[in-house]
């Protein structure tokens, strides 16, 4: 059941107009961010977000937790639209650097209380003691933490600290925003461990936002594939990663270190440079650096339906994957 859904979803960002533009009455040049997306979320499930930085990921999670508003379209919890961060504090964001995002002046246990006090204010002082201690040992650290000011932790415990925060209100969806990159590959492993944990334990439902395939292939149920600010691909981990079928996936993939792969078969990762943000680009956003590209390319590229139940933005891989459905279905006529 559908627990977060973003219909036609779209945040555009106007650039400052300079003297020229202004005197020559230029309007301003607009940065397509996220452009028409939808996106439906299972509860229980973990989807994640891919792409290169710029894609657009960063914007779509601020969007997904009301931090930032839609230009157009509508984000919906349970079938109710959103305006703005949850009152109830049902939707929880996890952010990359753990450091920024904590108040340096203030001990852990106070930061925790905070929140606490915040969505549960019928708690007495040591009730909320006691969840605070509860809420550490859940993730990995010990009750003694609470005495410590962000500054005496490391990386990884601090971004224990940052989920514990996020958890504090009892979510049913955790929005997480690269929350393992700058943190070491040990430390990734462990924080990755620990989402996976709180998935099956709970059932919460995990919005996880990364660059990195293999950790995505190691904690995700589906993988939405970005790119300038557009959904190209959507899919089952599996099906994604053993048959991707937008020529963007499959640069993606081929850029990761892989060393099961056999020897002598080619890799083509992607090559060349986005188009400038400001661009407006009618077709094939990826069309530029897409080595299949054609004239059919620079006309407007719609999401369709794979035969996995997948969705692709890419009218060859949408044509190729309806050829082998035909095939398959003619063969066991």
């Amino acid at each position: 059941m559908t627990i977060l859904e973003l219909r036609d979803v779209s945040r555009h960002f106007p650039a400052a107009r300079n003297l020229a533009d202004l005197a020559l009455r230029r309007p301003a040049a607009v940065l397509r961010a996220v452009h028409h997306v939808d996106l439906a979320i299972a509860g229980g499930e973990t989807l994640g977000i891919v792409g290169e930085s710029g894609c657009g990921k960063s914007t779509l999670a601020r969007l997904a937790v009301g931090l930032l508003a839609a230009n157009e379209g509508s984000v919906l919890f349970n079938g109710h639209p959103m305006n703005g961060p949850d009152p109830d504090g049902r939707i929880q964001m996890v952010f990359q650097d753990p450091y920024s995002s904590l108040n340096p002046r203030m001990t852990i246990g106070a930061l925790l209380e905070e929140v606490v006090a915040r969505y549960r204010p019928v708690l007495s002082k040591p009730e909320r003691k006691a969840e605070v201690r509860e809420t550490l040992l859940r993730v990995g650290l010990s009750p003694d933490t609470a005495d410590k000011y962000p500054h005496a932790l490391s990386g990884g415990q601090r971004q224990r600290v940052s989920i514990a925060r996020a958890l504090c209100p009892r979510p049913r969806i955790l929005v997480a925003d690269e929350p393992v990159s700058a943190l070491d590959a040990s430390v990734q492993a462990q924080i990755i461990n620990l989402l996976q944990r709180l998935s099956d334990e709970t059932g919460i439902t995990i919005l996880f936002i990364s660059h990195d395939m293999q950790v995505v292939r190691h904690l995700c149920d589906r993988v939405a594939v970005m790119y300038l600010g557009e959904l190209v691909e959507l899919a089952t981990v599996d099906a994604l990663f053993d048959h991707p079928r937008h020529p963007y996936t499959t640069g993606l993939m081929d850029a990761v270190p892989d060393v099961s792969r056999r020897r002598g078969t080619a890799r083509v990762p992607v090559s060349g440079e986005m188009p400038r943000p400001y661009a407006i680009i009618e077709g094939c956003r990826f069309a530029s650096r897409c080595r299949f590209a054609e004239l059919r390319c620079g006309e407007p590229q719609l999401l369709t339906e794979t035969s996995d139940g997948g969705l692709v933005r890419c009218w060859k891989a949408a044509a190729l994957d309806a050829d082998a459905a035909a095939s398959t279905l003619n063969g066991n006529s």
